[in-house]
């Protein structure tokens, strides 16, 4: 019979979505303890390698070392389906916000985001999840796991901090904070310049949640 730990190595291979402890004990018949000792096991044997495994979304999994990332990119992907700023800022917003309305999505970006809420939702990085107890019940939406394994968190709460100023919720509502009239002014101005070209913008191969996504948010609330 192979190993524990060769047959949680497997598990982790076949399994298309992170596997959970849980998940890993049950189909191995091993202890908690005893798996996560062959996890780390598993985890020092690929150190210097071009897989890693990871912990996220409540589960793990094997996956490409970050350093390969260019490469494992430019042999998967064709360049139209990385994220536009567009689809990063709405994203960051639906992230942090959450659970938010388009209507509210749409009061912070200045723009219609019916389209890019659309893409968000056809690649599973965000989906509804119900809707807000007001008039008209609009639909609200959150991220989801695939979200949480994309940039490699293990939970929301993992998200970097938001800066100083930027957008809250406070009592289920989204409170942006006011915006001085030379900001406005120039804000409007971007918005009449992006609107209906968002497709047209140059992707940026390289945006994460650390360097790009807590920023938006602050980003359109300078003074």
């Amino acid at each position: 019979m192979a190993s524990l730990r060769n047959r949680v190595e497997a598990i982790l291979l076949a399994a298309d979505k992170p596997a959970s402890e849980a998940d890993i004990c049950e189909a191995v018949r091993a202890t908690p303890a005893e798996v996560r000792a062959a996890l780390r096991e598993i985890g020092a044997s690929l150190e210097g390698r071009g897989i890693v495994l990871r912990e996220v979304a409540g589960g793990w999994r094997l996956a490409t070392h970050p350093d390969c990332r260019e490469a494992v990119e430019r042999f998967l992907l064709p360049p139209k389906t990385h994220m536009s700023p567009a689809s990063l800022e709405t994203l960051s917003i639906v992230a942090y916000l959450q659970p938010v309305t388009r209507a509210e999505v749409e009061s912070l970006r200045g723009v219609n985001v019916d389209g890019v809420m659309q893409t968000l939702e056809d690649r599973g990085l965000i989906k509804e999840t119900g809707r807000k107890d007001t008039v008209g019940r609009p639909i609200i939406y959150g991220t989801t796991a695939r979200f949480l394994e994309a940039f490699g968190l293990r939970s929301i709460e993992e998200l970097p901090p938001l800066p100083e100023g930027a957008p809250r919720r406070i009592g289920g509502e989204v409170i942006p904070l006011p915006l001085s009239p030379a900001r406005q002014q120039a804000l409007g101005q971007i918005h009449e310049s992006v609107e209906g070209h968002e497709g047209d913008q140059v992707p940026h191969a390289q945006s994460t949640l650390e360097h790009s996504v807590a920023d938006e948010l602050a980003h359109a609330l300078e003074e």
